[in-house]
């Protein structure tokens, strides 16, 4: 078959509609869609660089607010003590006792139970923050203005606390309140409270028997000393007998 020359342009109309139709599709179409990814990603890129210019803006007034903030959190934690035991609580009672006036013959613990935890741990998977409670219960005597003096005591104290609960009865002979508290302690446990033993000054400590040592008597000594006061009880028989014997004697003589 021979090819005219109007075939031959034909062929290449075709092919030159092929290669538009290439390019359009596969070369400006997938330009367009890069590009319009190109745009979206400048919109993300350029909110965010918005955002952090806003953020700049304010960053000494929110370091100045961080600073601020850590402060005032060490300070109200710097009221909280590092946890509460008897021994502690004990002395507690005793400083109460000697800066009041207040009497207290009876005083009741419970443990330490934790009331915040914090998600952070640190390295030993321990929470960075703590924090418990404990209920120290006491029964009390004290004047009116004594009671008065544990309050300021106990809201004034070093360590975080308050009262739960109290009563309170007059006695008209003494003229002294009595009745129970509940002492509500509060302890922080973090890196910057760790918890120490009291220290008890005046107090000796050692091995010795502080009760004395009692020596009790052998058996022998037992044996001879009950044997000996039986022989004591039946002497003063054998004596009456015998001057009772000896008068008849002396009454039968003067007969004669």
């Amino acid at each position: 078959m021979k090819i005219t020359q109007k075939h031959i342009q034909y062929i290449l109309l075709l092919l030159i509609v092929a290669i538009a139709f290439s390019a359009y599709y596969f070369g400006y179409l997938g330009y367009i869609d890069k590009a319009n990814k190109i745009r979206q990603s400048n919109k993300t890129i350029e909110a965010r660089i918005g955002e952090l210019t806003e953020k700049e803006s304010h960053r000494d007034e929110w370091n100045e607010g961080i600073v601020s903030s850590d402060k005032a959190i060490k300070e109200t934690l710097a009221k909280y003590g590092p946890g509460n035991t008897p021994e502690k609580s004990i002395m507690f009672i005793k400083g109460l006792e000697e800066e009041t006036g207040m009497y207290v013959p009876s005083i009741a613990f419970s443990n330490d139970s934790v009331i915040y935890s914090s998600n952070e741990v640190d390295e030993n998977g321990n929470p960075i923050l703590e924090m418990s409670s404990s209920l120290l219960t006491i029964n009390y005597s004290a004047t009116y203005d004594g009671l008065k003096q544990v309050m300021d005591y106990i809201n004034n104290y070093t360590e975080r606390m308050n009262v739960s609960g109290f009563s309170a009865s007059y006695n008209q002979e003494n003229g002294q309140l009595a009745g129970n508290m509940v002492i509500n302690l509060f302890g922080v446990k973090d890196k910057d409270h760790q918890y120490t033993d009291p220290v008890i000054y005046g107090v000796e400590t050692g091995i010795d028997n502080i009760f004395g040592t009692i020596e009790l008597p052998e058996e022998n000594n037992i044996t001879g000393n009950s044997e000996s006061a039986t022989a004591q009880n039946n002497q003063p028989e054998t004596t009456e007998n015998e001057n009772s014997e000896s008068g008849s004697n002396e009454n039968n003589t003067e007969n004669q």
